[in-house]
């Protein structure tokens, strides 16, 4: 299988143009590190040149990085106040309802100042949990990677951070089958949930305000999607 990949010195794609896939190798690594359910990982990260900070997200995948689910944001402050040589630790934790099954770990860092790039990298690991169920959340925002990804400004002291389009990240449930993912294992299905705001025609009233001032009455239209997604290869780091 592929050997770990330490470098998390070079960015996998920038606003522009994509330079490697999210997890950068295809062939997994053979052998997994073994968390439990409620777990903490303690991320070690050795910084060369931090950058000013910026947001960092950490995500899980039960499907070989089809589809993802966020387990921990951190938002302005991932590697803010890192000295350019410092090793940084930072703890994440499996939550505790996470189902059993091999899983991929997956870290995303928007920094905050330089170019526009997005830093990434994978690791295969087991989950022991509980036998089959659901882990909810949202998925990962995947900015600055190509010119159609959602643009970060550059952000120092209390300057826009691009923070609002965090809250924006769609809600997602991934189902894992009973006796986990792995083998010839049924494979995890994913639930997505939509919510769009659509407005009727606009009606001009006669009012105070100035004319042609549109009066608008948004609903609100919720739409479930399930699928079931299909295995392909990853990496770890």
């Amino acid at each position: 299988g592929q050997s770990i990949d330490y470098n998390i010195n070079s960015p996998i794609g920038v606003h522009g143009s994509i330079g490697q896939p999210l997890c950068k190798h295809k062939v997994p690594y053979t052998q997994r590190a073994v968390y439990k359910a409620g777990e903490v990982i303690n991320t070690k990260y050795s910084i060369g040149a931090p950058h000013g900070g910026g947001h960092c997200q950490w995500a899980l995948s039960y499907d070989d990085g089809r589809t993802w689910v966020v387990i921990e944001t951190m938002i302005r402050e991932c590697f803010r106040n890192v000295g350019n040589t410092e090793a940084y630790s930072i703890p994440v934790k499996i939550p505790d309802n996470a189902p059993s099954g091999n899983a991929t770990f997956h870290w995303l860092w928007n920094n905050a100042v330089g170019n526009r790039e997005l830093y990434s990298n994978c690791a295969d690991i087991t989950i022991q949990g509980r036998n089959g169920g659901s882990i909810s959340g949202v998925e990962p925002l995947i900015a600055n990677y190509g010119p159609n990804s959602v643009l970060i400004p550059e952000f120092s002291g209390n300057g826009n951070d691009g923070r609002e389009h965090f809250a924006k990240r769609k809600p997602i449930t991934i189902n894992v089958p009973a006796n986990g993912n792995g083998g010839n294992g049924n494979q995890p299905t994913t639930t997505k949930t939509t919510t769009t705001t659509k407005a009727p025609v606009p009606t001009t009233t006669t009012s105070t305000r100035p004319v042609g001032c549109p009066t608008y009455t948004p609903y609100t239209v919720t739409v479930t999607v399930t699928r079931t997604v299909t295995r392909c290869p990853t990496q770890t780091w």
